[in-house]
């Protein structure tokens, strides 16, 4: 089969497509001929090796431990294992699939849902780690409510534009703050009020928020604080600096008993199949920045990598 690999750490010019074996799915995977995947920050790090300390936490440390980039997935179940499995050859599924920049990949059905009729598979591939991200943040550690404030920074991203959609699914006022060419497109997603911060700061603003999801990681996170509501929270989901920022906002809550939490999401059946639910339904839809053949996959790690998407890259594979 065709795959996207690396043998060694760098930009996207160490992908390489190329003929592999075709995997071998254990006693828990299914195997997915796959259809569509889509393009995490989390890819872009482990392809660049970032953060270090990335590598003594399942990186790999002197080169990548898996050399198939991708882990969001869509596809159609072409092999199971189990005699129970929840999943049958011919069925749609989408979820998580490490190696998923390939015509085939081995996915623990644990991480995969059903694929709703009505959800392409290009949409379906976005419903990974972005979606599940958003959901988490503002639901289990932000406890969105309707009539709240929320605030998300790095709106325009592929977690920010779950991240706004999902909040006004909650019912909340929701501030979205962006680089100047994402301002009017990110209104069309659905928020409320977008800040250019090229222009302004909107820390320095009057707006005072119930919850602030932080993607960018741009502000520092005493100017975030500064701007919650009494009862506020502050929740930090990637962004620069984000693995220091996970620290500092673990030490802040325990210590000065602030308001602030990181997030690692855990993408599970669940949520995955509540998302899918909530696109068929015209609550959340993904915003689709440009589509990828299998072969151009490097070009869209190369703009993911340059923070240049706006909402999710996929890559339609077949």
């Amino acid at each position: 089969m065709r795959a996207i690999v690396q043998d060694r750490y760098g930009h996207a010019d160490s992908l390489r497509l190329v003929d592999v074996e075709m995997p071998v799915p254990d006693a828990t995977d299914v195997l997915l001929r796959v259809r569509s995947a889509s393009v995490n920050s989390l890819d872009w790090r482990i392809m660049s090796g970032r953060p270090f300390i990335g590598r003594f936490l399942g990186f790999g440390l002197t080169r990548p431990k898996r050399r198939i980039r991708g882990v969001d997935v869509a596809g159609e179940v072409v092999a199971v294992r189990k005699s129970d499995s929840r999943f049958k050859v011919g069925d749609a599924v989408y979820g998580l699939g490490s190696g998923s920049f390939a015509e085939y990949v081995a996915a623990d059905e644990r991480e995969l849902s059903k694929k709703p009729d009505s959800v392409s598979f290009d949409d379906a591939a976005t419903l990974g780690i972005a979606a599940s991200t958003a959901l988490q943040a503002l639901r289990d550690r932000g406890h969105v409510r309707p009539g709240q404030s929320v605030a998300i920074t790095g709106a325009g991203s592929g977690v920010g534009t779950f991240a706004v959609q999902l909040a006004k699914w909650m019912g909340a006022r929701v501030t979205g703050v962006t680089r100047s060419a994402n301002v009017e497109w990110l209104r069309s997603v659905g928020a409320d009020v977008v800040v250019d911060y090229d222009q302004a700061d909107f820390t320095r603003g009057p707006d005072r928020f119930d919850v602030i999801v932080d993607i960018s990681g741009l502000n520092g996170m005493g100017a975030l604080l500064r701007i919650l509501k009494p009862g506020g929270t502050l929740v930090c989901v990637g962004g620069r600096g984000s693995f220091g920022r996970f620290v500092k906002a673990g030490l802040r809550r325990r210590l000065l008993r602030q308001p602030t939490w990181g997030l690692l999401a855990k993408p599970n059946v669940e949520d995955m199949a509540q998302l899918g639910s909530l696109v068929v339904q015209g609550s959340l839809k993904p915003a689709v920045d440009r589509v990828y053949s299998l072969a151009e996959a490097p070009e869209a790690m190369a703009r993911a990598e340059l923070r240049q998407a706006r909402g999710k890259l996929v890559i339609h594979v077949s």
